[in-house]
């Protein structure tokens, strides 16, 4: 069996998509973990979309999350009757109704911000200034390959 040096420059993208994936989802996993929201992955997502780009009509809201109208009158039906996020008419067309965030849901999710930071945080001072300096530089790259762009 060939030794896999980690660190080659010749590392093949189906390769380092197979590491990348595993380290990501172990890391996005013990991040959801530490920051103990006391609610669903699918909750929590929905409320930090409505955070970040509300007031939001449920349509708008499906596309943010990719699903179905059904599936996020779910979601929505549940943040409303958690007291997370409420429901707001438009004040000119009676139709339309607007989401937002409530003090409670915007509370909930500074909470798990602020613990999931801590816990970062203390991993980074673990670090050493190179391999800090290294995750910086991978965070701004993850993030470019985050952005909606096209699909493979």
């Amino acid at each position: 069996m060939m030794d896999m040096d980690r660190t080659r420059p010749d590392i093949r993208p189906a390769e380092l998509a197979a590491q990348l994936r595993v380290a990501v989802w172990r890391a996005a996993r013990r991040m959801r973990h530490v920051s103990d929201v006391e609610i669903t992955p699918t909750l929590h997502a929905a409320l930090r979309t409505v955070e970040r780009h509300g007031p939001v009509t449920a349509g708008q809201l499906a596309k943010y999350e990719h699903v179905q109208k059904p599936t996020i009158t779910r979601t929505i039906r549940e943040l409303v009757e958690r007291g997370l996020i409420e429901r707001l008419p438009d004040p000119i067309d009676g139709r339309v109704t607007w989401l937002q965030t409530t003090a409670a849901g915007t509370a909930l999710l500074h909470a798990a911000r602020r613990r999931t930071d801590v816990y970062l945080t203390q991993r980074l001072k673990a670090l050493e200034p190179e391999e800090r300096e290294t995750l910086r530089k991978a965070a701004e790259i993850l993030d470019r390959l985050a952005q909606n762009g096209v699909e493979p």
